[in-house]
């Protein structure tokens, strides 16, 4: 898969860092219980990687990646999440721009205490033309602990440009936690922020100082002491036939983290009506873990790859 930006890594992420590492941001940001959690399992000297997160499911630093088809569910509210990999790719997609939507971010819990100031950047490419661009857009957001942020089908990219090798993203989640930041956070729900990283049918020399801007921002809070990453993802989305690659077609993607393996898509669903991702078992309560669900809709323009 072409195109992926490889500075966003898992390696960032406070779940990567030792237990005591942890435990110290942990005490810094003043959540005194998940502290000692950690406190607990560093003196055990317990992989992070063990099945220990009863609370602190933020420190989980992989990804399960699911897909949700188009169309009416009837009258079931609960609709099946197929996994990334067995649906079948859109060869229609070729060549035409399609819009990158987040419609759902679920906070099950996040490091600290109370409401979560969280930071969303994605990254990805657009083919225009014979040439490559850089996207890059990050948004502000709040949430607290089982809950939704409170937005809906937020636009990322917007007609963002499908080659013959597919499209492909990244996602990162930083944990705002330091004094000072107010003016630098503000700046991303700003105008020019809010709409999506909107792209035309040829190459714009406008888009990189945006790019930039929105880099630089995002740098700039990361940096400061207390603020933290705290979930990154890759997904690359072609139209090859393996079984192990994501395909692309229209739909929902559903980006779970989590580090279980055994992960089995039959056993959850999404709730039509809440909006939620639930598991089968107990379909009035949302999955106990922190998600975001992408949306993949064809936008009004189509755009040449030549």
């Amino acid at each position: 898969m072409r195109g992926l930006i490889v500075e966003f890594s898992k390696a960032n992420s406070i779940g990567s860092k030792s237990a005591g590492e942890i435990a110290a941001y942990l005490e810094a940001i003043g959540d005194m219980d998940a502290a000692a959690r950690f406190l607990k399992l560093g003196a055990q000297s317990q992989a992070i990687s063990v099945r220990f997160f009863t609370n602190d499911h933020w420190a989980y630093s992989g990804a399960q990646f699911g897909f949700i088809p188009t169309g009416s569910p009837g009258n079931s509210t609960e609709i099946a999440i197929d996994p990334a990999t067995s649906v079948s790719a859109d060869e229609t997609l070729k060549g035409k721009a399609v819009k990158i939507t987040l419609d759902r971010f679920y906070v099950h819990n996040y490091p600290g205490t109370g409401r979560h100031q969280i930071v969303c950047e994605f990254a990805g490419k657009n083919q225009a033309g014979p040439k490559s661009e850089e996207l890059r857009f990050a948004l502000k957001t709040t949430a607290t602990d089982r809950s939704s942020a409170p937005l809906l089908s937020m636009p990322i990219f917007v007609d963002v440009n499908v080659g013959d090798d597919g499209l492909s993203f990244e996602g990162r989640t930083i944990n705002v936690k330091s004094e000072g930041m107010e003016t630098l956070v503000e700046a991303l729900d700003s105008s020019a922020f809010k709409n999506g990283l909107a792209l035309l049918t040829t190459s714009q020399p406008a888009l990189t100082p945006f790019v930039q801007l929105a880099k630089g921002a995002v740098k700039a809070i990361e940096k400061q002491g207390n603020n933290k990453e705290v979930f990154s993802f890759s997904l690359g989305l072609d139209f090859s036939k393996t079984v192990t690659s994501a395909k692309l077609r229209l739909g929902s993607y559903v980006v779970v983290q989590t580090n279980e393996t055994q992960w089995d898509w039959n056993n959850f669903a999404y709730n039509s009506q809440s909006g939620a991702v639930v598991a089968k078992a107990d379909p009035t309560m949302p999955v106990e873990l922190n998600y975001l669900i992408f949306g993949v809709t064809e936008s009004g323009s189509v755009k040449s790859t030549g």
